[in-house]
């Protein structure tokens, strides 16, 4: 059974599709579930492979445009982290990545993290920083580890 907060989640998504002009199908139900029940940043592979467990009949091309529907809508947003295919998850507070360019683990930083590089980089080249899509290349500790030894 899904919490409250999952299924307020799932309401807020399917009263944002309504008011976007789309309609709630089975299909945009059961993402909108697997978005909420799952925090992570998830590829649109994952998010078939999921989906045709529970309906095989919906095609990976009905994902896709339920995704870019659903981004467009300003439901969930995408990332992209280093060399692998673009993620997504639920929009919601800004926040940047960690991305280690060696096992692929993407850790969600706080915006702090960040603030000061943010507006540097404003105040320097006047480039104005998507807290919604930023991500930073490097090592985990897990692979720096392992590097050691």
């Amino acid at each position: 059974m899904a919490s409250d907060a999952v299924k307020a989640t799932i309401d807020e998504g399917i009263d944002a599709i309504r008011s976007g002009g789309g309609r709630v199908t089975p299909a945009k139900r059961l993402l909108l579930e697997l978005f909420a029940q799952n925090p992570g940043h998830l590829t649109v592979e994952e998010l078939t492979e999921w989906v045709q467990t529970t309906n095989p009949e919906i095609a990976s091309s009905t994902v896709y445009r339920i995704v870019e529907e659903l981004e467009r809508i300003g439901i969930v947003e995408h990332s992209h982290a280093g060399k692998g295919p673009a993620t997504y998850h639920f929009r919601h507070a800004a926040h940047g990545h960690l991305v280690c360019h060696e096992c692929g683990e993407m850790i969600e930083a706080d915006p702090d993290l960040f603030v000061e590089l943010v507006a540097e980089a404003n105040k320097r080249y006047g480039f104005v920083v998507d807290p919604h899509h930023f991500a930073v290349l490097g090592s985990c500790s897990r692979c720096l580890a392992a590097q050691r030894s």
